[in-house]
């Protein structure tokens, strides 16, 4: 596998996972009132998943951490 293979597979199921529940525990204690509130909560989230997946997935190409199975491409015909 390659070392990009390590990178989108680490970086996206971090970015994906860590914005999604900040925005969800995000939406238990953000004021509604004001719209501004909620750009920054999904700014902040977008950010810090964004940093983490980046910093995590280039941890994972040095030391290839994870046992990662490629699906074989099958065609039914």
């Amino acid at each position: 596998m390659t070392r990009f293979y390590y990178f989108k597979v680490t970086f996206l199921s971090i970015s994906a996972g860590l914005f999604s529940g900040m925005v969800i525990y995000g939406l238990f204690d953000i004021d509604f009132s004001t719209k501004e509130a909620l750009i920054k909560l999904i700014s902040k989230s977008l950010f810090t998943a964004i940093g983490t997946g980046l910093i995590m997935g280039i941890l994972n190409v040095v030391f290839k951490i994870g046992n990662f199975q490629k699906r074989e491409n099958k065609h039914h015909g």
